[in-house]
């Protein structure tokens, strides 16, 4: 079990309401804890499941197979395959319906915050100040938390104090809208399930770090590099390859695949060029580290990931990318 069932639902709620749980989910999770979640109705079981998803490549034409009985089992009969049927039993039927309402109860009792979060819009509530002198909001869907004038509404309740929001992880323009305006984001997961309880807040995780100065800048017109405090000359291979390294860290896309990498230095002249993107990379790493005071620390610095390709591991705060 690999996942625990605090962040199972934490991440299926993410999707909006309704939120579902399904029993071939739960099953793992069945116990003493599960009985407790249905008892404060955060967890609400729902009637049994009457039909089944299709096939995924299924050509059937069918919106949902019926669940017929056989035996002390069930079956999910494909009308094109019969390869294809699923075998169910009474657990597979079951669903809970998440009640975010309840579970945002749940958190602020567990954190030990004395008042019943208020609603501020559709799916997000207002904590109040808790832990420093900030006023914590939660949203624990991504509709939630980037619907329309939810900034505004959180700063008129705030009065003037800094605000955080606790949410999923949001898109690259998202996290910049917020960050523009003053509201520091914190991931559900970092900022839930510490101090020894599952549902609990963890005050020192809803605060801004200390901001320090960026690792790596580039400015693309100067063609300058400093990484560390160190300048760096590079050849135009390798300057154009950690732009991009650097630019994609800072996106949702971190890794740079063989192809990107030699579409970014050669273009259209790719056909006339006989080296490698990975020789490129070699030869940036081997440029980074010889000025480096910590040459093993600054050779990790360029990861690669079969299938995947190179990405920068600095954080997207570490890199200062100007033009």
């Amino acid at each position: 079990m690999s996942e625990s069932l605090e962040t199972l639902l934490l991440r299926l709620s993410e999707a909006g309401e309704p939120a579902t749980l399904w029993g071939r989910q739960a099953k793992p999770h069945f116990g003493s804890e599960f009985e407790r979640l249905l008892a404060r109705r955060i967890l609400v079981e729902q009637a049994p499941a009457t039909e089944w998803p299709v096939c995924a490549s299924c050509e059937c034409g069918i919106v949902a197979r019926p669940i017929q009985a056989a035996g002390d089992r069930h079956i999910a009969p494909c009308p094109y395959d019969h390869r294809c049927d699923v075998s169910l039993d009474d657990d597979d039927l079951r669903s809970f319906r998440i009640d975010g309402a309840v579970l945002i109860k749940e958190i602020a009792a567990a954190s030990g915050i004395g008042n019943e979060p208020e609603p501020t819009l559709p799916g997000v509530w207002h904590f109040g100040p808790f832990g420093s002198k900030r006023t914590i909001f939660g949203a624990f869907s991504i509709s939630a938390a980037t619907q329309p004038g939810l900034i505004v509404a959180m700063k008129a309740l705030a009065r003037g104090q800094p605000v955080t929001l606790v949410a999923p992880p949001l898109p690259t323009s998202e996290r910049q809208h917020f960050r523009q305006a003053g509201i520091h984001l914190v991931a559900v997961g970092d900022a839930i399930g510490h101090n020894g309880s599952a549902w609990a807040l963890d005050p020192s995780r809803l605060v801004p770090e200390i901001v320090v100065a960026p690792r790596l800048v580039i400015t693309r017109s100067a063609k300058f590099v400093s990484l560390d405090d160190i300048d760096y000359a590079l050849s135009d291979q390798t300057f154009k390859l950690l732009c991009l390294l650097a630019a994609r860290a800072r996106s949702d896309q971190p890794f740079a695949a063989t192809r990107d990498i030699e579409q970014e230095i050669w273009g259209s002249s790719l056909h006339r060029v006989s080296r490698s993107a990975r020789d490129v990379v070699r030869e940036l790493r081997e440029a980074l580290v010889a000025g480096a005071s910590d040459r093993d620390a600054v050779r990790r610095l360029i990861e690669n990931q079969r299938n995947r390709g190179w990405r920068l591991t600095l954080v997207a705060d570490a890199i200062d990318l100007r033009d």
